[in-house]
């Protein structure tokens, strides 16, 4: 993706359609598995005040806040702090709020202090060493769970080659690495493996691809990429999967 914050505010507000809920039975089984995880490397939630970064439909934020002291969600989409908010007020969390806010033009003592835990996962938000050390002031304690260097998806990968643009994953924890090795951090980082499927209509599967060739520069060729989905759909629904490596990381300092 260009990272500008149109192609930005575009890309999650449309992947807010059909994003995932924080509760939904999948969802809450790899999130379970990643916190536990995130425990064995000596992160702590019990009782913390969290502060989840890009937060989206509150996978983390949502999902920690019974067993968090309190629990703030910042995110830049406001379709996904809508879904925050109705998840919130259908389950009845007490504790948890959300914040619509760019993580970069978030001023630093809005947050300084204020948390015992910052998080950000598979998220755009964290990627220079300003928003990094905006993280280090608002918390003792950080983590950050981002793509590592593997992305692969069968359909996207022939949608965007015929397009002229490369299907990759996002630079993420790499970046995140090199500036935390410049700064002198002595992170712990633990890499694992997941997949997801994902099944829509032919349309809604056009609109999101158009969605993901316009945020990358280019012009969807409709008659071609229609023609494919009407080829791949099976009982109205075109099927996806997506496996990918992701490098969790936490660090004090």
């Amino acid at each position: 993706m260009k990272g500008t914050r149109a192609n930005e505010k575009l890309f999650w507000n449309n992947r807010a359609r059909n994003y995932p809920l924080p509760f939904d039975r999948e969802t809450s089984a790899k999130t379970g598995r990643i916190l536990r995880l995130l425990e064995g490397m000596g992160v702590e939630f019990k009782g913390r005040r969290i502060l989840d970064i890009g937060c989206g439909t509150g996978v983390y934020a949502l999902r920690l806040a019974n067993r968090a002291r309190a629990a703030l969600g910042v995110d830049s989409s406001p379709e996904m702090l809508k879904l925050f908010r109705a998840e919130r007020r259908r389950r009845g969390i007490k504790n948890a709020s959300c914040l619509l806010s760019v993580w970069s033009a978030l001023p630093a003592a809005r947050v300084a202090g204020r948390f015992d835990l910052a998080l950000a996962s598979m998220t755009m938000a964290v990627k220079t060493r300003a928003d990094i050390l905006k993280m280090e002031k608002a918390a003792p304690r950080r983590v950050y769970i981002g793509w590592a260097g593997l992305r692969r998806n069968a359909l996207l990968e022939k949608v965007y080659a015929r397009h002229g643009v490369k299907y990759q994953a996002p630079e993420g924890a790499a970046a995140v690495l090199k500036e935390l090795k410049a700064l002198g951090r002595e992170p712990k980082v633990r890499y694992i493996r997941d997949c997801w499927e994902k099944k829509a209509s032919p349309a809604a599967t056009l609109r999101d691809i158009e969605v993901g060739l316009t945020v990358n520069g280019a012009k969807m060729d409709r008659e071609w990429v229609e023609g494919l989905l009407k080829r791949m759909a099976r009982k109205g629904l075109v099927r996806q999967t997506t496996s990918v490596r992701k490098a969790l990381i936490t660090w004090t300092n």
